[in-house]
């Protein structure tokens, strides 16, 4: 397809090369010479981390993972709440030539055994409310000793280390991690639709930063409020690492709060805002009740369809665009709405540098569409992901060297492009992916259950609530509330079942 698209960005879109270096390098490259400006704030608390203060903490986080055997290529369990420690100890990660596996902090129980076990994982950066929470689940899974980065919870199964035993361990600042290693695991497989581990080189993660962060073309230096998890695309690449790479600053927010998110626009000169639409409409709603500090300078938006009264109401209030921007785990970002055209509503903008892509027939890829046409979305970029960890799954994600993304689009005469829907079985619920199959495997487990359905009601609030239709067992009394209890005591609150239709077959 013929780049229409370059013109819609003001300059057009450079030529990009991959980046060979590792995020944490490229950081350190980029605030070289600025090491004493603060690069990351706690929301709450007003505490700042300097990037000389930041890159020192996570210097020794990662000598002291080498100090608990961690060693090159083992995979470390980060679930971590949004605070500057964690991102010290994210980074520590890398720095000590480990791989991050990003694990949602809202994952409970048999969910979270589930993405741990059987992978070899001995050690994990966490916060205090995970580790008192699911220490008892690490441990089934073979986790064996936890950095817990904001708090000292007192020892359970796990063994704990807390921050204040990191500061006497050595420094290793990870120049020599190599960018086509393996930097991190993301869980969220929305192609295969199920979780499973999906691997990202550090070549990957670099350079979707930089072709972000190239394509955006910011005249101001971003300070970004951090709300979504930084186990995210939306929290890691778009609202902490992006800005970090325009040597800008990030404020953490550990929990959302709309009163307290306006407050700290106004104390922070947070100009950048980055999050999911309904944060954007509980901000928007807080503004008109309260009043809109100045500043902001521009908003993101992703993870779900963006409604045009939100656009509306954000640039009304803040005085400035709120844009769209589309990707995914198996992708990281790659389409930005440029702010030119600002204007446009429903569409989730264009591909960035660096991206190309097709319109095809969902059923015979080799059919190209035209614009206007609907047709699933393929995608090539020099950081699409490596691997899912199930050969199999991988192969059915590329056809010819495309990513095959599952999402159903048409573009415009001008290039931009309009989300319509999914092939794939995936729900998304306040912007979460929940995947069917994943609901349905807990649904199966109960003795009761002979066959089970899961899919999306539709609801203006949320996007879709996880509902599901079951068939029992001959002679099973098992009650709607005994299996919606069930079922939700083990999933995060964003997976949980609303309902469940009993049903004679599917």
């Amino acid at each position: 397809m013929e780049k229409i698209w370059i013109r819609l960005f003001e300059g057009g879109l450079p030529e990009l090369e991959p980046v060979e270096e590792p995020i944490h390098s490229l950081l350190d490259n980029v605030w070289r010479g600025h090491e004493g400006e603060c690069a990351a704030l706690q929301l709450e608390t007003g505490s700042c981390y300097t990037w000389g203060a930041l890159r020192r903490a996570s210097a020794k986080v990662a000598g002291f993972l080498r100090s608990l055997g961690v060693n090159e290529g083992d995979q470390v369990l980060f679930a971590a709440n949004n605070r500057i420690e964690a991102l010290a100890g994210l980074l520590g990660i890398w720095r000590s030539s480990a791989i991050s596996v990003l694990v949602d902090p809202l994952t409970i129980s048999e969910d979270l055994y589930e993405q741990l076990r059987g992978r070899g994982i001995k050690v994990g950066v966490v916060s205090q409310q995970f580790y008192e929470r699911e220490q008892k689940t690490m441990a089934r899974a073979g986790v064996e000793e936890v950095l817990v980065v904001d708090g000292q919870p007192k020892e359970g199964e796990v063994k704990v280390h807390t921050m204040s035993d990191v500061i006497r361990s050595d420094e290793i600042y990870g120049d020599d991690v190599k960018s086509s290693s393996r930097s991190l695991v993301m869980y969220y497989a929305g192609i295969a639709g199920r979780t499973m581990q999906v691997y990202h080189t550090h070549r990957a993660l670099s350079t979707a930063v930089k072709a972000l962060a190239d394509s955006m073309k910011l005249d101001f230096r971003p300070v970004s409020i951090v709300v979504a998890p930084m186990t995210h695309v939306l929290g890691l690449q778009v609202s902490t690492l992006t800005p970090l790479y325009l040597r800008g600053s990030v404020v953490l927010m550990q929990r959302w709060s709309d009163v307290a998110a306006l407050e700290a626009i106004r104390i922070y000169g947070i100009n950048f805002i980055s999050g999911a639409p309904t944060m954007h409409d509980s901000l928007v709603e807080a503004a008109k009740s309260r009043g809109a500090p100045p500043g902001v300078r521009l908003g993101l938006s992703g993870g779900a369809p963006l409604r045009p009264e939100t656009q509306e109401g954000f640039r009304s209030a803040f005085g400035a665009p709120l844009v769209q921007f589309y990707g995914m785990t198996e992708s990281w970002v790659l389409t930005y709405q440029p702010t030119t055209v600002g204007e446009v509503k429903g569409t989730v903008g264009a591909p960035i540098a660096g991206v190309d892509i097709m319109i095809v027939n969902p059923d015979n890829p080799t059919e190209e569409k035209g614009p206007g046409e609907t047709g699933e979305l393929l995608a090539k970029a020099p950081w699409l992901m490596e691997a899912y960890e199930d050969p199999e799954e991988t192969s059915k994600a590329f056809y010819n060297g495309w990513l095959r993304t599952g999402d159903l689009m048409s573009i415009d005469e001008r290039g931009l492009l309009y989300f319509r829907g999914v092939r794939k079985r995936m729900i998304k619920y306040k912007a979460y992916p929940i995947f069917p199959r994943d609901l349905e495997a807990v649904l199966m487990r109960h003795p009761d259950v002979q066959q089970a359905y899961v899919y999306g009601e539709r609801d203006p609030a949320v996007g879709e609530k996880p509902v599901a239709k079951v068939v029992l067992r001959p002679g099973a009394s098992v009650t709607e509330k005994d299996l919606l209890d069930f079922v939700n005591s083990q999933v995060a609150f964003y997976k949980k079942l609303h309902k469940i239709y009993f049903v004679d077959k599917l």
